[in-house]
């Protein structure tokens, strides 16, 4: 592998791993956020939307999908229930 390859792949991992500190920094922030309640909250250059979302149903398809000409009663087996989920999205303020 020559040299420039060699600096382009340890610039991705550098990149990719600042990347995921910050991701986890910003995980952390929603969840404090969170931690505030439904509502919107202002800073000087964002808005973040805290929503609460009572239900949310997921269907594990992949599962469902092993078996041929599965029954509803097969497909609601592999349904989970899930209760009052909080999202935050953060977006730039409109000047």
């Amino acid at each position: 592998m020559d040299t420039t390859a060699l600096k382009m792949v340890d610039n991705l991992g550098f990149l990719q791993d600042q990347i995921e500190t910050l991701q986890e920094q910003a995980e952390d922030l929603k969840n404090k956020i969170k931690l505030l309640g439904a509502g919107t909250y202002r800073g000087s250059m964002y808005v973040t939307t805290v929503k609460l979302t009572p239900e949310k149903k997921t269907t594990a398809w992949s599962k469902v999908a092993l078996e041929l000409k599965a029954p509803a009663d097969l497909a609601a087996k592999y349904t989970t229930i899930s209760y009052n989920q909080l999202a935050a999205q953060t977006e730039p303020l409109e000047n």
